[in-house]
Parts: structure tokens; C-alpha cells; sequence
């Protein structure tokens, strides 16, 4: 599992908790809904703020640029909900990501949002990129994230979707809505089980009431809020999943007596 340097000198905290919480977000370049959105005008003005579709027409991968921005404003979304205590209206635009400049060698920028100020991390291989986005409380530890491919993760790939399911609690079940929901859940629940060093079967990663992709998952040991948040994506044929710790980290929960 990757980590990520904490940058914690700024940054938000809610008003009843010094929470930290993280997002992340991966898009598919090869999938066909990305084809020809960097021509798309509709799609552009809708996305992007003016600073940023001027950044995108000054860039020497476009392409590149536009998913980067998208998939920033996407975890930082995830992260922002968090903090509210429910997700706003998400209005991609006014989610204003501050991309590192052309001649950067850095991968770490801000997304700006109602005043409040995420931290964002990009991750780049062929065909792929991630962002990953966290909040600034200092006691809570850096963010920790993988990504892979479905078809690399899925124990059964022939097996029929009740096969995978029967690996979900029947609370983890209600928010799956493919194949690869249900895998990029299951990789996260793993994570976790190994982050906090027990078994997995104590954990579960359920998500209130709502509409499905649109609430923020919760990860649960023994039935009760772990001191972890959880986040996760999948686009096309790949996942990603990340972890953060809200509060210390224990290294063994004594099970129920």
C-alpha cells in the first residue's frame, strides 16, 4: 500500500471534530466515456471554472490535464462531505483546484471550496490517474491508498455476482451496485483489517441511507465507528481505495467478551 506525505501546516477542521478524513478517485482513460470530453464545450464550462479551462488550454497534455482536475474535485468532494457532515450540492465547478505549474516537479496541489482547503496528491501510470485528497488535522496520520485492476483483484471472475456478494455482510450489500463496487469494497475492508492488525471478519464498510455512490462509506469493528476513514472508487476496469486514521492508532482490538 502507497503512502502519502502529510502536508498538515493548513487546512479545515470541522466545527464539533478535528477529524481526519480522505478521498480518492481514479478515472479510466481508456474507458469510452472519457472520449472527447476535452472537445466537449457543454462538458467543459460545466467542469471547469475560467482559471482552470485556461490551464487546460495552455497545457501539453490536455487530455491528461482535464482528468487530473476532474478526479481532484472529485476526492476532494468526498473529503469536503465529511467534514460538513453531509455532501453538498456538488457543482463541479466551484470545486477550484490549484494544479501544480507546468515546470513542477511536484504532484501535490490544493482544491478550494466555500473557503475550506484540501490537500491532493495525483498519481499517473498508463491508461490511469488517481487523486487522492485528505483534510489538514495534524494528529491523525498521513493517508494510506492502493489502486489495481478488477480483473486482478476478483478471487472469482467467472462466478456468478452472489458468490461475491456472500463475501459482503448483508449492511455492506444495500450500496453495491456492480461487480466492481462490490471488489473495490472488499479491498478496502482488507486494507483496513491489515492498517488496524485485526481480523477482517470484525469489520464492516456500510453506508447510510441515500442515493448509491453519493454517500460516504463508514467502517465499522464489532458493529461500532472504527477510528478509520475509509474511501473509495472504481472507473472502467480499475479501483482504488484509501485509509486515514481519525484518532490513535490501535494496534489490537480485544474482541467482545
Amino acid at each position: 500500500m502507497a503512502g502519502v506525505a502529510e502536508h498538515a501546516d493548513r487546512g479545515f477542521m470541522s466545527n464539533t471534530e478535528q477529524r481526519g478524513f480522505v478521498g480518492v478517485d481514479v478515472v479510466d482513460l481508456c474507458d469510452r466515456r472519457c472520449d472527447g470530453k476535452v472537445h466537449d464545450a457543454r462538458f467543459l464550462t460545466r467542469v471547469l471554472n475560467d482559471v482552470e479551462q485556461g490551464a487546460l488550454a495552455a497545457a501539453p497534455d490536455p487530455v491528461a490535464t482535464l482528468w487530473r482536475l476532474w478526479a481532484a474535485k472529485e476526492a476532494a468532494f468526498k473529503v469536503v462531505s465529511k467534514v460538513c457532515g453531509a455532501p453538498p450540492a456538488f457543482v463541479h465547478a466551484a470545486f477550484r483546484v490549484d494544479l501544480p505549474g507546468p515546470q513542477s516537479r511536484s504532484s501535490l496541489g490544493k482544491v478550494e471550496w466555500e473557503g475550506l482547503s484540501v490537500f491532493v496528491s495525483w498519481h499517473e501510470m498508463p491508461g490511469r490517474i488517481a487523486a487522492l485528497a485528505w483534510n489538514g488535522v495534524a494528529a491523525c496520520g498521513p493517508p494510506e491508498w492502493a489502486w489495481g485492476a478488477a480483473a486482478d483483484i476478483d478471487p472469482e471472475p467467472t462466478a456468478p455476482m452472489d458468490i461475491l456478494l456472500e463475501k459482503l455482510s448483508e449492511r455492506e450489500r444495500p450500496p453495491v451496485h456492480s461487480r466492481n463496487s462490490a471488489l473495490v469494497r472488499l479491498a478496502a475492508r482488507a486494507a483496513l483489517a491489515r492498517a488496524l492488525g485485526i481480523d477482517e471478519a470484525r469489520i464492516e464498510v456500510v453506508c447510510g441511507e441515500g442515493p448509491k455512490g453519493h454517500v460516504p462509506p463508514e467502517a465499522l469493528i464489532d458493529g461500532r465507528a472504527a477510528p478509520v476513514d475509509v474511501s473509495f472508487s472504481h472507473h472502467g476496469k480499475w479501483l482504488a481505495w484509501a485509509i486515514r486514521p481519525t484518532g490513535p492508532r490501535a494496534t489490537q482490538y480485544a474482541p467482545e467478551r
